[in-house]
């Protein structure tokens, strides 16, 4: 068959359609073609099977001709023909032929033999091509629910099936795209509709329907299908379309088309907002979204839910960790809401969170599932699993690398993120709380920002939408986990993060102490952060201080303790250590933080007091039946023992539980708005009469605090009795507590007159010993007027806070224990909390304490200060905070001066200008330029400290904490003792030796300054005839001496004269400071002047005057060394034996 035959059959078409159209207007098409054909039975049945018949015929010739192998002539090269006619006119031609006989074959032939209820609307399908003026008829339908002709549909399927079968290409794209629908309401009216046909018949029909749906193309199908549910259909027709339409999702593209379709039907208005669209599709509406939830969650019957959504689940995942908002929005809602929302598909153990909820948690937990390995990877749209790199796991090391946690982490985000569904939020999160909270933490501690952003944004979201105490339990119990017992974070294989196998060794963090504390206060001020944000704070806040600081003072419950996971893989004793510092540290910050909120809610607090209290109570009463069970002489003797060896025996966590429980006690009941309810009043009695049980067996330290505490309980429970019920201590100690919450009314005033008034009413209270003030809660409090950072503080006007340095002195004269330990740790800062300006000032208010004390600076106080003195002033402290925050300024300026504009030289230029005029017009000129740099970078060296030092502390606070040791040491050295003088004279000469720098010039001052005053203060107590037990010595050692015998005879030296002489010597030949210099001209003066005085005290010991110490020269002459002997017996006379002359053989 040549081309003349695709033109033959093109021509027989195209004279059976048109010319005889033309002549007959009016007519019904079946009606004007049947005049062509030869037909013998009139019968409209009869001649419509003849018209369609024909036409049958006429398509199989033109796809006969097109499939031809002899001319291989495709549909797209069909118009080349022998009779040299235009190929795109010919075409055009010959498409519309094609075109009107399928139109004749849908109109005439399958839409009249259709059932009612079938198909597609006559008005909403493809315009006809056929000429206008012919009449397009449907008959009337026999009887409903039946076909009209099942022969007519025969007939036109088993000529059509042929080519559309056919695997050669020929007009089957041009069937398909004109009448697929009716194609398909044809085949499936034969095929579930028959009443005829044998069995056998009908399951070839419904064979060819499932071929035709399976080779349409998604993106057609779905349309197609849609456009068959009408409300008028057919109830068995809308079953089978259905059925099919629910099994679109299985194929392939199924998901994706299915997205885009129906994103296509819910398409925004004109001019409505739609935000971010899809590349690939319509803008996604929350209506198209939820629809295609509704339809992709429901399951089709011819499969099981598990075969359904594990085809299905890769294509939603690879929708999920795409590129597009929209698709990503919609994955997440679709597994979100419509499969975990249901109980049978998204419940534990169920398919919907096997597939998505179990990977992720399992992932985060460590644990390298099944389910982790088959879905925690990235798919293709069709659902294929893309193929993953192998990164290097280390031998095993690695349990969860870095591209799986990344993935598990995303997918957590988008599900609970992309739409509000806080079901699911707290059913996905609470899982994997620790893990989360323990990956932020690492990623913050090691500077990964993107992991932490991901996690700080989920924890955010958690906390501000879920409810209830129980998720502010669990992160306060275990603020430092950070990991399993077997897994814990490691760095990933990519930058980023992994989960690995945890080490027998202790990590950096446990080894390092000061690490460890530096991490536990980050982690608590996230979690107060994450508390802050939360809507219900107020509320809260309350709640978790009762909490923590119950765990805290308290102790865990044996239950609680053996069930919690550990804080960090460390030791026993370390853990316990840790614990009870995240519990203080953790009361401490919520007290700073929330106290508006706890003041407004004492009875909180008030519980966990009563509960503390009621606690040491009960641990005192057994205690005393086990010492009386087994009596014995030792116990018998235990009735003698002194109160003062109670405190060395009581434990000390208890006493600072307690000590904590009376000072909060004690604010709550003196702050001005307390104000007690019915409720509250039970609290206070119990108690009261706890209180008043407990305090007989109080040590010394804890009755002046708890006296204090059941003076004020018994002041508000008198409130509400008349004048004649009430005491006489009670009534002159009411009028206090007014002054006391006067005071602190006016403290809390803006105004420096009224606080001034304020601290003139808290002065008063001190000097006059007022049994209502709680030393430590006074203390604190005048701390923070002192060091109030606020640029709008009174704090910084010289008078209020000079009134407090000098009320702080006259405190610190009536309770120097506490107010020294307090100021001392302040001072040395070692949370860097404060500023240099804040240190400081304290420094002042430690200097008015020692100048206050005097001869009262003695034992555990006198040795806290000289301690907390010489480690800051000797380069003991690390302030890590202070070295970064210089750094950032360093990279600050520079990029500053890197960045500088033209407008900027132009601007200094124009300021040089005018200074020169200024100059010039006689104004008053600035300091020199050189000089002025040079003092800027003194100031800069002074902040930066010692540069040999990894992080160093600001000279000017050492310099400051060496002058508070020298006033220390003038006050009272004897109640320093020789350990405290000893060090100062290594400190100081450490620090002339080695800090030779031009910004140490201050430090070297204050260190001359401070043997200087070492050397008067021993001269002092010489001259006073004061026996100190340490001094200096005058000894030159031989090798030969014996060592042993040498250092037993001098247990009280604090430094050796020659070589400080020696070092001095040497210090003054190469200091630049003038003042250094002549300081150290006058040291050395001094030192030869005292040696000479203690030679001639050692001359008059020898003549009786021996209750001075000295250089004693009778029994220690030994050729010309001399040896200072500063110890002796108990009748005063020397106790050692040196080397002496003696005649031999």
């Amino acid at each position: 068959m040549g081309s003349g035959q695709l033109s033959k059959s093109f021509d027989e078409a195209y004279e059976f359609l048109n010319p005889e159209i033309q002549k007959f207007r009016g007519d019904s098409v079946v009606q004007i073609l049947t005049r062509g054909l030869s037909v013998q039975d009139q019968s409209d049945g009869n001649t419509r099977l003849h018209v369609i018949q024909r036409t049958l015929d006429l398509l199989v010739a033109i796809h006969s001709a097109f499939v031809d192998p002899n001319q291989n002539i495709g549909i797209d090269r069909s118009f080349i023909n022998e009779r040299g006619e235009d190929p795109v006119l010919e075409d055009t031609k010959r498409r519309r032929v094609i075109h009107g006989l399928l139109d004749l074959v849908s109109l005439e032939g399958i839409y009249p033999a259709l059932s009612q209820g079938v198909g597609i609307p006559l008005q909403q399908r493809v315009m006809s091509v056929l000429p206008t003026g012919v009449v397009i008829t449907q008959p009337e339908g026999t009887s409903r629910g039946r076909p009209h002709d099942e022969a007519l549909l025969r007939v036109i399927i088993d000529s059509l099936s042929p080519i559309i079968c056919d695997k050669r290409s020929g007009i089957q794209p041009i069937i398909m795209g004109r009448i697929l629908a009716d194609i398909l309401c044809a085949a499936a009216e034969l095929g579930f509709h028959s009443q005829y046909f044998s069995q056998e018949k009908i399951n070839t029909y419904r064979r060819l329907f499932q071929t035709i749906i399976d080779g349409t193309p998604t993106s057609s199908l779905l349309p197609l299908l849609s456009s068959f549910i009408q409300t008028s259909s057919a109830s068995w027709f809308k079953t089978i379309i259905s059925a099919q339409l629910s099994q679109i999702p299985l194929r392939e593209d199924g998901v994706f088309q299915t997205v885009i379709f129906i994103a296509s039907q819910f398409a925004p208005s004109l001019g409505e907002g739609t935000g971010t669209s899809p590349s690939n599709g319509p803008p996604i509406t929350v209506h198209a979204i939820m629809q295609t939830s509704r339809l992709l969650s429901s399951v089709p019957q011819v499969i099981s839910p598990d075969d359904y959504f594990c085809n299905i689940a890769p294509k939603l995942l690879s929708l999920l960790d795409g590129c597009e908002p929209d698709l990503r929005k919609t994955a997440s809602y679709v597994i979100g809401s419509g499969i975990l929302g249901k109980r049978s598909y998204g419940e534990p153990g169920a398919i919907g969170y096997k597939i998505f909820v179990k990977p992720i948690l399992d992932s985060l937990h460590g644990n390298m599932t099944n389910e982790v390995a088959s879905w925690l990877r990235r798919f293709s749209l069709d659902g294929s699993a893309l193929a993953e790199n192998s990164p290097n796991d280390l031998e095993g090391i690695i349990l969860i690398d870095e591209p799986k946690l990344l993935l598990a982490l995303t997918r957590l985000s988008a599900l609970v993120l992309l739409h509000p569904n806080p079901s699911l939020l707290k059913r996905l999160i609470q899982p994997v709380l620790l893990p989360l909270w323990a990956l932020g933490c690492y990623a913050k501690e090691h500077r990964k920002s993107f992991w932490y952003e991901k996690v700080s944004t989920l924890l955010q979201t958690f906390f501000s939408v879920s409810t209830g105490l129980s998720r502010y339990e669990k992160l306060s119990d275990h603020v430092l986990w950070d990991g399993g017992s077997i897994w814990t974070f490691g760095p990933g294989q990519e930058g980023g993060i992994s989960i690995r196998k945890r080490t027998d060794s202790l990590p950096q963090e446990a080894l390092n102490v000061m690490l460890l504390v530096k991490i536990l206060d980050d982690r608590i001020d996230r979690l107060l952060e994450l508390l802050a944000m939360d809507p219900q704070s107020e509320e809260l806040a309350g709640d978790v201080f009762l909490h923590v600081s119950k765990k805290w003072l308290l102790g865990p419950s044996a239950q609680h303790d053996n069930k919690e996971p550990k804080l960090l893989q460390a030791s026993g004793d370390l853990q316990a250590a840790l614990q009870n510092l995240a519990g203080a540290k953790f009361t401490e910050k919520l007290l700073n933080k929330f106290k508006d909120s706890l003041s407004r809610h004492p009875d909180k607090i008030l519980g966990i007091i009563e509960q503390l209290i009621q606690s040491e109570i009960a641990l005192r009463a057994k205690q005393v039946p086990r010492e009386l069970k087994n009596p014995s002489f030792r116990s018998l003797g235990k009735i003698f023992e002194s109160d003062q060896e109670a405190p060395e025996k009581d434990n000390t966590e208890q006493y600072e539980s307690l000590s904590v429980a009376f000072s909060l006690l004690s604010t709550i009941l003196t702050s001005p708005e307390f104000s007690m309810s019915a409720s509250m009043s039970s609290v206070i009695q119990r108690i009261k009469i706890h209180l008043d049980k407990l305090l007989p067996n109080l040590v010394p330290p804890l009755v002046q605090p708890a006296t204090t505490a059941s003076m004020l309980l018994e002041i508000i429970l008198s409130s509400s009795l008349s004048p004649n019920q009430k005491t006489e201590t009670v009534s002159s100690r009411i009028s206090d507590l007014e002054t006391h919450r006067q005071a602190l009314e006016h403290l809390e005033s803006p105004l420096p007159p009224i606080q001034a008034e304020g601290l003139s009413l808290i002065s008063r209270l001190i000097a006059e010993s007022s049994p209502i003030l709680d030393i430590p809660a006074t203390l604190a409090l005048l701390l923070s007027l002192m060091t109030g950072s606020n640029a709008e503080s009174s704090s910084n006007d010289e008078f209020i806070y000079l009134n407090i340095i000098k009320i702080i002195g006259v405190l610190a004269s009536k309770h120097p224990r506490t107010v020294i330990k307090t100021l001392a740790e302040c001072y040395a800062d070692r949370g860097e909390q404060y500023t240099l300006d804040q240190r400081l000032r304290i420094g002042e208010a430690l200097l008015r304490t020692v100048q206050e004390l005097g001869d009262a600076l003695v034992e555990d106080t006198a040795r806290t200060l000289g301690e907390t003195m010489i480690a800051v002033a000797g380069r003991r402290g690390k302030k890590p905070s202070a070295k970064m925050a210089r750094e950032r300024m360093a990279k600050m300026k520079s990029k500053t001066q890197l960045t500088k504009t033209e407008d900027d030289v132009l601007d200094h230029e124009t300021a040089d200008l005018m200074q020169q005029i200024d100059e010039a017009m006689g104004s008053e000129t600035e300091e020199d330029p050189a000089r002025t740099a040079y003092s800027t970078n003194i100031i800069d060296a002074w902040a930066a400290g010692a540069a040999s030092d990894l992080e160093p502390d600001d000279l000017r606070v050492r310099t400051s904490a060496m002058s508070i040791l020298a006033s220390a040491i003038q006050t009272n050295i004897v109640g320093l003792g020789p350990s405290v003088a000893s060090s100062s004279v290594d400190l100081a000469l450490s620090t002339l030796n080695l800090e030779q720098g031009p910004e140490s010039a201050i430090l070297r001052r204050a260190a001359i300054i401070l043997l200087l005053e070492l050397v008067k203060a021993l001269d002092a107590a010489k001259e006073n005839g004061i026996n100190l037990g340490f001094g200096f010595s005058y000894h030159n050692a031989h090798p030969s001496a014996d060592s042993n015998n040498d250092r037993s005879g001098h247990e009280g030296t604090i430094g050796n004269i020659p070589d400080i002489i020696r070092v001095l010597a040497f210090v003054e030949i190469n200091e630049t400071d003038q003042i250094v210099r002549g300081h150290t001209r006058v040291l050395i003066e001094s030192l030869e002047t005292w040696l000479e005085k203690s030679l001639l005290w050692g001359l008059r010991a020898r003549e009786g005057i021996r209750d001075q110490a000295g250089f004693e020269l009778g029994d220690r002459l030994a050729g010309i060394d001399i040896h200072p002997c500063l110890d002796s017996d108990g009748a005063g006379h020397p106790s050692g034996t040196g080397p002496r002359i003696e005649e031999i053989e």
